[in-house]
């Protein structure tokens, strides 16, 4: 397997916690934003709602970044957003999709520097590398990215997989954690 193409999926998640960041303050175009029921004191109860959301990131005047959620639930006074149903695009700067990803769900914390995203979480990259777990987190302190759920890494006819996966956010230093396994068969043809 081409280790050396996994930082640009890496990068790419952390692109997409970050755009959860801007989605913590801010509704995207063409959202129906609703004001929560703040009376009710028997649940939590989310300061503001979006459905349909539709954010497009730029930086530099270029697109890099076009997330859709179903729905969006800022909690202001727990410094919290959570998002459902996440469909991900990643641009370079020619406009060229990079990767996708997907996830059932997203979580902020803005304050403390806390990104994650969950359920059925599969990052797809340029050349076709895929990323799969249920849970990926960033903690922007560490500057770590880590889960210890299962991870399958599948790039042609390789796939790698472990329990646990911890990095940095350039997977310059990536580490699997438990029960690493997997069939390398790149690697095995370029011995030969």
């Amino acid at each position: 397997m081409n280790l050396k193409k996994l930082p640009i999926i890496l990068i790419l998640v952390l692109a997409i916690l970050s755009a959860l960041v801007l989605i913590y303050g801010c509704g995207g175009e063409g959202t129906n934003n609703e004001s929560a029921d703040t009376s009710q004191t028997d649940g939590l109860q989310p300061d503001q709602i979006t459905t349909n959301a539709h954010i497009i990131l730029y930086s530099g005047g270029h697109q890099t970044t076009d997330l859709l959620a179903d729905t969006i639930w800022q909690f202001t006074k727990y410094d919290s957003a959570v998002a459902e149903n996440l469909f991900v695009e990643f641009f370079d700067t020619a406009g060229t999709r990079i990767s996708t990803l997907t996830s059932e769900h997203g979580y902020i914390r803005q304050d403390d520097n806390f990104l994650a995203v969950s359920g059925s979480v599969v990052v797809i990259g340029k050349d076709s590398v895929r990323l799969e777990t249920e849970y990926l987190e960033w903690d922007g302190d560490k500057d770590s990215v880590v889960t210890d759920s299962f991870v399958t890494i599948i790039e042609k006819s390789d796939t790698l997989m472990s329990y646990g996966f911890q990095s940095d956010p350039q997977l310059r230093d990536i580490i699997f954690k438990h029960r690493v396994s997997g069939r390398l068969t790149e690697v095995e043809k370029g011995k030969k």
